[in-house]
């Protein structure tokens, strides 16, 4: 039979091969599905009848996956109720045989087994399980719930799963009598002595902590504190004025006593530096400009003033009563107490009394720290006390200056008052104890009988700068604000336009910045804001003490 018919196409048609692969794809789908195609197959061609012939001569492939039978038990599945009564039979029956069979005693070999295996148990322990009433066979024992909490002595542990023939458990069974009791009693105590003994500890700790520092603020003696004060000192050399008016003037050291009498303390200040420099080793000019600089409210000048001269004439009383109280107003407390220490040692009347306190007989003198070191200062002042009893009917006003220094520096205020009213009855006409009465009052909270005694300072020495300060401070925490701002212009323009400024040409433009005391601007520019006067402000950055003087002249 030639081929050549079926490879070939008529007029240029698909050859019978290629439609029998493409009859092949089509339709065996729908022979799968089972569709009749007779009415179809009348309409085909001669030669797809062929094709037909020939694929119905081939047998179908089996049909092993038919969807509808799935589908159909997945709609059981999902539909609810009660299962198809003949299943649920069958998956009743499946379920008791293997109840059943799990149910079936063990054999008896392995019992006997087990059996064999306690009494070697009760061999070992000689306890008679085996002959217990409650004895039950191993697969027949169930494990009880631990009870996390002891019920009372009265009461039994049971259990709801429990069989009735198993022995109830009793507290009192319980091994926690005694034991337990002594166990409890022994963490208490082993508790309170391990924290007696951390007190101790601690305790001991801090103590000698306490007295190592102690002993270092005592004795002073480490280097490195040494050069600290060396080469830290800011009282070390004294600041002279970059432009002296009072240069050229040949009796610079007279002239500044003159103006000092006349109660022009800046004057007085920029003629002991001319004299001052002409004559370096002499103490008494390094004295008064010391202390005309602390009359004008510049403390750190006056100090490394007096320094100077101190060393020129180191048992100058003077000069330390003048250095205690700079001390005492800068804060160096330790100073201080260094200085009227040096007092009594330079006093030949008081001098003995420091043989019961060689301490205070010591040269070190930290000038880096603020702090009294022990008890120096309550010594100190029971040292003068002692001074004070030595004459009962005589008083002794420098004496009781310098007890109203150490109650000023122990914060004892009320009693600072009281010894310098004492040093009053014998100096009533001394402005320097009435401006440090009126201190020792305002720093008490006094404040009103603090003016009182400013006013009696300032009525017998009109040029005291420094009390002029004071009243503005008080006036301050009096809340009394414009009245301060006018006391503070006072001051800072008595600096400024003194009587040499009047008396030389060249004076006034030389002298207000160099003469202003920084304390007293910036106390003013407290006051300023304190007053909301915010547009005077820039007055105070630029020094213009011009503009302040004509914001407050109503």
């Amino acid at each position: 039979m030639s081929l050549r018919p079926l490879v070939e196409g008529d007029c240029g048609a698909v050859n019978p091969l290629m439609q029998l692969g493409g009859q092949f794809n089509r339709d065996v789908a729908r022979k799968d599905e089972g569709f009749a195609t007779t009415q179809f197959e009348r309409s085909m061609r001669p030669d797809d009848q062929l094709v037909n012939e020939f694929l119905g001569q081939v047998a179908a492939p089996p049909q092993s996956f038919q969807m509808d039978a799935l589908l159909q038990e997945m709609r059981d599945i999902n539909i609810p109720g009660p299962a198809h009564p003949q299943q649920r039979d069958e998956l009743s029956g499946q379920w008791s045989r293997d109840f059943a069979r799990f149910q079936q005693p063990m054999p008896d070999k392995l019992v006997e087994m087990q059996a064999q295996q306690l009494q070697h148990a009760q061999e070992f322990f000689n306890e008679p399980l085996m002959n217990s009433p409650n004895f039950m066979p191993p697969q027949m024992i169930r494990q009880p719930h631990l009870a996390l909490t002891a019920a009372p002595a009265t009461e039994q542990i049971t259990d709801a799963f429990f069989d009735e023939n198993i022995e109830t458990i009793s507290t009192d069974q319980l091994p926690v009598a005694d034991s337990v009791d002594n166990w409890i009693n022994d963490y208490h105590r082993n508790k309170d002595q391990s924290d007696q003994t951390a007190a101790n500890f601690n305790e001991k700790f801090w103590q000698r902590l306490q007295d190592e520092w102690q002993k270092l603020a005592d004795e002073n003696e480490h280097p490195w504190l040494s050069d600290h004060n060396e080469n830290l000192d800011a009282y070390k050399e004294y600041e002279f004025a970059e432009q002296n008016p009072m240069s050229e003037l040949e009796n610079a050291f007279e002239k500044g006593k003159e103006y000092l009498t006349k109660g022009d303390i800046p004057s007085a200040v920029l003629c002991f530096e001319v004299a001052v420099k002409k004559e370096p080793e002499r103490a008494e000019i390094w004295q008064l400009l010391g202390i005309s600089q602390a009359e004008n409210e510049m403390d750190p000048q006056s100090i490394a003033a007096l320094k100077r001269a101190l060393d020129l004439q180191p048992e100058n009383r003077e000069v330390l009563m003048a250095l205690a109280v700079c001390y005492t107003n800068e804060g160096l407390q330790n100073n201080a107490v260094k200085m009227l220490s040096n007092w009594l040692l330079a006093h030949p009347q008081y001098k003995q009394l420091l043989a019961d306190y060689p301490e205070m007989q010591s040269e070190a003198t930290s000038l880096a720290s603020s702090l009294i070191g022990g008890n120096k200062l309550r010594d100190l002042q029971q040292i003068y006390l002692d001074a004070v009893r030595l004459q009962p009917a005589q008083v002794d006003a420098d004496i009781q200056e310098a007890l109203g220094v150490l109650y000023n520096l122990s914060g004892e205020f009320d009693k600072a008052a009281d010894c310098y009213r004492a040093a009053l009855q014998v100096q009533p006409e001394n402005a320097k104890v009435w401006n440090r009465l009126g201190a020792s009052l305002a720093n008490g909270s006094r404040s009103v009988e603090a003016v009182e005694a400013y006013q009696q300072a300032l009525h017998l020495q009109p040029g005291f700068i420094r009390v002029r300060y004071n009243v503005g401070v008080c006036c301050m925490n009096l809340k009394a604000y414009k009245e301060a701002a006018e006391h503070l212009l006072t001051a800072l323009t008595m600096q400024a336009h003194t009587n040499a400024a009047r008396e030389l040409p060249n004076a006034q433009a030389a002298m207000g910045q160099n003469q202003m005391s920084e304390s007293i601007w910036s106390t003013l520019k407290m006051v300023i804001s304190l007053m909301g006067r915010s547009e005077l402000q820039g007055y105070i950055s630029e020094r213009n003490l011009s503009a302040l003087n004509e914001a407050f002249k109503d």
